[in-house]
């Protein structure tokens, strides 16, 4: 539970700290991490504001909120706050603001009242007012920003508003300012993020000041190969050390400290077994396989976050040659009984893509329709349809394959190196480099860029951090960059990375 630093006594009550607690929600069904409840309602009114807003039971949020007559101006902003978080939900907005502007009003300094509105937002999947209130409390208090779960914020960044990407990405380049997420992917995410967003507007400066955030080591690396970085370099090379050295290291301690806090928490065990494989730490990875579950039931039980760190140790054990044991961890996930399995579809997209690209074709083809019906997103959906051509071509089965290759092209810009993939595996090298070089001229400039990334690191002579060594069919991107246009391509956008950054031989980077 997160402290609300506030006095209760403003309310008029025993209490006097309220918590926030964490919700984590879906567009469709609120799934909370509840603060203890305990204590009676008059004890700690704002936990239980929060449980009845939790409920989506708007109506009796509001009318638990209005029972309060506080006798001065940061109590009646609280107040103002808990109504208007419930209006929100009742879609009730013109009253809503009315009252999000009043507590402005009564107790402009007071960050808590947009704190309150922030998660009525995110409960009742209105991000406009989550976004607002957002905004306020990263200007008005970034301590009490920091604590927002990533969870709600990864949320958060799927269903903002677009009317104003501007304002999205200045959001974004804030969160970073103020190391909002650490260590986290969603920290990671913010961070590199926020730089490629800097470098867009050609503002190096506060570009560079950003890279100390920048503690994975992959975004470390597309730094390095990518030109638009450039002014850059020197002090990325400066950070990252020999091999990528002290970001390894910077990675991991900062995950371990985290872990160490609160081993049981689930979301701080895959970021810790997610910084030791990026680490090249396989096998200290692999050591904490007693942590996560071990029957059926167990596995039944399993939240996205412990199927994430599933996720990390089935690829150690694969990097490190064990690939027989990641199958059965990734098939003992993937097939336990659960109620609510959509987020489990990438880790049986993960399962396929090891068993295809280790040329286990029999046994990744029946595995690929179950996956296929898993409800995932558009780049999901577009991975399945490329195991799935991709196996049929390599099993023999020509004509089944080609019923399904329209459909695969028709998706391409949902997944455009998985489509490369798709057909590179066929052999059709000439089809690949049509697609790449349309896809570099997208006139949309956030899937172009982020397929040039994509399309440097992919033809890099080396494998990079993270990156499945060649296999008989992905050598073709070894082949793709000998043709004449791709090469001019690499060459204009990138750079093989320096030796000098080469990640040593597995689990020697302790």
């Amino acid at each position: 539970m997160d402290p609300l630093f506030v006095s209760l006594a403003a309310l008029a009550l025993a209490s006097s700290n309220a918590s926030s607690g964490a919700v984590k929600t879906s567009s469709d069904q609120a799934q909370t991490s509840t603060p203890d409840t305990a204590q009676e309602p008059d004890d700690d009114p704002l936990a239980h504001f929060y449980d009845i807003l939790w409920t989506r039971k708007y109506a009796d949020a509001l009318s638990y909120a209005s029972k309060f007559k506080p006798d001065n101006p940061q109590g009646e902003a609280l107040v103002d706050a808990m109504r208007a978080s419930a209006l929100i939900g009742l879609k009730r907005d013109a009253e809503a603001r009315h009252l999000i502007a009043e507590a402005n009003r009564l107790a402009p300094a007071l960050a808590e009242s947009s704190w309150i509105i922030f998660y009525g937002g995110i409960v009742s999947d209105r991000m406009e007012f989550a976004a607002d209130a957002l905004d306020r409390l990263i200007e008005q208090a970034p301590d009490l920003v920091r604590t927002i779960s990533t969870d709600n914020m990864d949320f958060f960044f799927q269903e903002q508003p677009t009317s104003d990407p501007k304002r999205n990405q200045d959001r974004m380049i804030k969160l970073a300012r103020i190391g909002y997420g650490g260590a986290t992917p969603t920290g990671r995410y913010i961070a590199g993020k926020a730089v490629d967003l800097l470098v867009r507007r050609s503002d190096f400066s506060e570009a560079e000041a950003l890279l100390p955030y920048i503690v994975d080591p992959l975004a470390v690396e597309n730094v390095l190969i990518m030109r638009r970085y450039t002014p850059l370099w020197p002090r990325m090379a400066e950070l990252a050390g020999p091999h990528l050295e002290l970001v390894r290291k910077a990675s991991v301690d900062a995950a371990q400290r985290v872990y160490d806090e609160a081993p049981d928490n689930h979301e701080n065990l895959q970021s810790l077994l997610y910084a030791l494989r990026d680490a090249e730490r396989q096998s200290d990875a692999i050591a904490y396989r007693v942590k996560l579950p071990h029957n059926q039931s167990t596995f039944s039980a399993a939240d996205e976050d412990m199927g994430w760190a599933i996720n990390s140790l089935a690829l150690a054990l694969h990097s490190v040659g064990r690939a027989d044991e990641a199958d059965r961890l990734f098939a003992d996930l993937n097939e336990a009984p659960m109620p609510h399995e959509d987020w489990r579809v990438s880790m049986k997209l993960n399962r396929l893509e090891l068993l295809v690209e280790d040329g286990k074709f029999e046994r990744a083809l029946p595995l690929i329709e179950p996956t296929a019906e898993t409800k995932g997103t558009p780049y999901a959906d577009q991975l399945a349809r490329y195991y799935r051509y991709c196996t049929l071509r390599r099993l023999g089965r020509t004509e089944e394959a080609a019923k399904h290759f329209s459909d695969m092209m028709a998706h391409a810009g949902d997944a455009v190196v998985a489509t490369m993939d798709g057909l590179l595996c066929a052999g059709e090298i000439d089809k690949a480099e049509a697609l790449a070089l349309a896809q570099l001229k997208n006139p949309d400039e956030d899937k172009r860029l982020n397929f040039e990334k994509d399309f440097v690191r992919r033809l890099q002579a080396r494998p990079l951090t993270g990156d499945d060594p060649p296999t008989v069919w992905n050598d073709r991107w070894h082949e793709l960059r000998q043709r004449p246009a791709i090469a001019a391509e690499f060459n204009r956008l990138g750079r093989d990375i320096p030796e000098a950054f080469l990640h040593p031989a597995p689990d020697a980077a302790k």
